[in-house]
């Protein structure tokens, strides 16, 4: 049996949509107890028909904002999110989760639960659906940093082949720089450095620069990018999946004969929404740290957060937090 910490304040959506993905993740697993941050008069009600044994609320008074600095983090010892990642440093839960500030989630777990020795920077990772169903490609960092030296990057690339292998059993995943061109020497100076350190330490499995457009085709297993490109890119491709399947729907209301097309072309339409749908990866790790922390889309609906439980859960069960603690003490033997 494992415990998982839920930070429930500080999502776009409130704790009942997070209540709700809670609950029908303890249906499915009965050998898990969660530990629920946040105001007790709110959650109590939420959970009412829980089984007592399944769940514990740990009463705080304050939520994080959108940006915190560190001193502030460390201030803020009352947060509902600052107490959920203690949880985890204390031993009390095997892995945290949120759907608060990104920003302050990735500064207060690199705070308390400090970086793996070897490890310059964590990095969020996170599948992407793809065109091929059920082939995703694992990106990152896709927002954990706005800077990134080429080092950074090369990092990046060793923990989301470690990532990829651990939990998609892969044996030798191919490997991308996310740049402005396919050719050796084009992006941005750390994209650029991590180029010629993945080349050089012959990383298995990297293939080189793959552009955005191709990034999402099936056949590229791990993306590679410095946090701000990262950010950029998980956003833009999340809305323009969202800005198509409302043009579609669109589309097919415009009259009679579109209605009538539908019916011959729904399943069609139904299994691609079901392939680009984001929700479904529900969250992002931060790799790089010393406990599985995962961070759930602010705007969460009960379906995304129970989606993002099924990652902390995986997580966890793969044990890929000592998986990238063995990586790089290996890698630093080596290197002695």
């Amino acid at each position: 049996m494992f415990t998982i910490a839920i930070d429930m304040m500080g999502s776009d959506n409130g704790p009942a949509a997070l209540a709700e993905g809670i609950k029908r993740y303890l249906k499915e697993k009965p050998d898990t107890k969660v530990l629920l941050f946040g105001d007790k008069a709110e959650l109590k009600p939420l959970f009412a028909d829980v089984e007592k044994s399944r769940y514990e609320i740990e009463p705080t008074d304050t939520v994080i904002p959108m940006e915190i600095k560190p001193l502030e983090f460390l201030r803020a010892r009352t947060s509902s999110m600052y107490q959920a990642i203690l949880a985890v440093k204390e031993g009390k839960a095997d892995g945290v989760l949120t759907a608060g500030s990104t920003g302050g989630f990735v500064t207060g777990a690199t705070i308390l639960l400090r970086n793996i020795e070897g490890v310059d920077r964590a990095a969020l990772c996170t599948p992407f659906p793809t065109k091929k169903l059920n082939v995703p490609a694992v990106v990152l960092d896709v927002g954990a940093n706005n800077y990134n030296t080429a080092e950074e990057v090369y990092q990046f690339a060793l923990m989301g082949r470690i990532y990829h292998q651990a939990v998609f059993g892969s044996e030798n995943p191919s490997l991308y720089l996310l740049s402005n061109g396919t050719e050796e020497g084009k992006g941005t100076e750390e994209v650029v450095g991590a180029y010629k350190l993945l080349k050089e330490n012959k990383v298995p499995g990297f293939k080189g620069n793959v552009e955005a457009r191709d990034a999402l085709d099936g056949t590229h297993d791990i993306l590679v990018t410095p946090g701000y490109a990262g950010n950029i890119f998980l956003k833009a491709t999340e809305g323009m999946g969202k800005n198509m399947n409302d043009l579609i729907k669109e589309a097919f209301k415009h009259n009679f004969f579109t209605k009538i097309g539908y019916l011959f072309a729904h399943k069609g339409f139904a299994k691609m929404k079901e392939t680009m749908n984001y929700r479904q990866y529900g969250g992002a790790i931060l790799l790089g740290i010393n406990g599985l922390a995962v961070k759930a889309h602010g705007n969460s609906d009960p379906l995304a957060f129970y989606c993002a439980l099924k990652v902390v859960d995986r997580m966890i069960e793969k044990q890929v937090v000592k998986k990238v603690k063995e990586a790089f003490a290996s890698a630093s033997e080596n290197h002695d």
